[in-house]
């Protein structure tokens, strides 16, 4: 629409037919611009829901990601001390095959925990 208040009032239009066009081309004017800002705006909402839904997936992605990696951390230290558990178990068995290859230590153990004896040799047990 034509805005009067912007003409000067001791202007006259010389021909109304024109001024009928150009009030005319003014609302046209006027009506394609709203359009294209009413367009502009759904654009813009939609570009923002897309941003906003893939922002989501990517967190949920970071969320998930950080709980599986927690887990992981967690079933590794619980690995690492049974494997510490099991090296220790193991440096035991193999320092004991190595004192069973030891003649005096197999005697030794032979006495002790099987109760045998050399000739002509008497065993007490002593209660503690």
């Amino acid at each position: 629409m034509a805005d009067n208040s912007r003409l000067q009032p001791n202007i006259r239009p010389l021909n109304a037919r024109i001024a009928q066009q150009i009030q005319a081309s003014d609302a046209k004017r006027e009506a394609t611009r709203q359009h294209y800002a009413r367009a502009h705006r759904r654009r813009k909402k939609q570009i923002l829901f897309v941003g906003l839904a893939i922002a989501s997936v990517f967190m949920l992605q970071l969320i998930f990601g950080q709980v599986r990696l927690h887990a992981a951390n967690k079933t590794l230290t619980k690995s690492e001390n049974q494997l510490a558990v099991v090296q220790k178990s193991n440096d035991s068995l193999k320092k004991e095959a190595k004192q069973l290859q030891d003649d005096d230590y197999l005697k030794q153990l032979l006495r002790d925990k099987y109760g045998y004896s050399k000739k002509n040799e008497t065993i007490y047990n002593l209660p503690n």
